[in-house]
């Protein structure tokens, strides 16, 4: 029996649409992504550089101006050069835009990558050149940070660069663009902010708050609920998210998150150290870069067998 599928994209005002059986249409897919997506985007953005320059074109065309000899310079400030960039760092570039958070900040790297050196399709490996350039400390977690990206419709899946590594790319859509050159940098409030409770700072700080049930393929394993509180919950739940490639390194409010919100099972930071502090040899640590207070947990082998063996029971 052929399966019956339907799809349906939409990348600002590009659409691709498609039913019938599943062979054709995702060969309908892979032509849309690889041949059309990519010079239909590229026709738009070149679209709209021409329109927004147009202002400043106009104001060339007022021969009395400049027949007076007006010492003022056009009111429209033309729009940045290719030879502008060459002369720019990334870290430089987003000075203007004020305080980043990580998402804003790989948004614009990309943006800037783009501009400077036209390199349209990126990865995760370009993603930790853009910290180390920018001057920023290393994400935890890029993985997830381009997900998230994607789930906005900012940035979106193309092919791998001739000649790159395999491996998965991405390129920005016109949305993201768009988002990119029309930012108001927010107000910096400096000592006006109000500090947060604890509680609320852990679960938005979180690097796993984007996961769901769904993404982790729980029926693989058993029943965190069911296993015996401390170190099983604790190693299983780790064992989990690592094993499904969702992330590896874990603090404290990281396994706290995923115990409370995803498995549905109380924990606090007492449970949690003390299983890290009487299994010290099954773990290794380094320092929180977003928190020099706090350090961040892998699962070493000797946890890795532990929650295998609790799997094959």
């Amino acid at each position: 029996m052929s399966d019956i599928l339907k799809l349906k994209y939409k990348v600002g005002e590009i659409e691709f649409e498609a039913e019938g059986p599943a062979e054709a249409v995702e060969q309908q897919r892979v032509n849309f992504m690889n041949a059309v997506l990519p010079a239909a985007v590229e026709a738009m953005v070149r679209t709209q550089t021409v329109v927004e320059r147009q202002p400043y074109i106009e104001s060339a065309t007022q021969p009395a101006l400049l027949e007076a000899g007006a010492s003022d310079a056009p009111m429209v400030t033309p729009h940045q050069t290719e030879n502008d960039f060459s002369r720019t760092s990334l870290a430089s570039f987003l000075k203007k835009y004020g305080t980043l958070g990580d998402q804003d900040f790989t948004l614009f790297a990309a943006y800037f990558d783009e501009k400077k050196n036209g390199t349209k399709a990126f990865s995760i490996e370009n993603v930790k050149q853009y910290y180390q350039e920018g001057r920023r400390p290393a994400y935890s977690n890029n993985g997830m940070l381009l997900k998230y990206l994607v789930q906005k419709g900012y940035i979106m899946d193309t092919v791998v660069p001739e000649g790159a590594k395999p491996g998965n790319y991405y390129m920005l859509t016109t949305d993201g663009i768009a988002y990119i050159e029309s930012y108001v940098p927010q107000e910096d409030l400096g000592d006006k902010k109000k500090p947060r409770a604890k509680k609320a700072t852990n679960k938005k700080d979180s690097v796993y708050l984007t996961i769901t049930a769904d993404d982790l393929n729980l029926a693989a394993y058993p029943e965190v609920k069911s296993l015996s509180p401390g170190k099983e919950q604790v190693i299983m739940a780790m064992y989990i998210v690592t094993n499904e490639n969702k992330g590896e390194w874990f603090t404290v409010d990281d396994v706290i998150y995923l115990l409370t919100n995803i498995f549905e099972i109380p924990a606090n930071v007492d449970n949690v150290n003390g299983v890290f502090k009487r299994n010290k040899s099954w773990f290794t640590s380094k320092q929180d870069d977003n928190n020099k207070k706090a350090y961040q947990r892998k699962l070493l082998t000797g946890a890795k067998d532990f929650a295998k063996r609790l799997i094959s029971k």
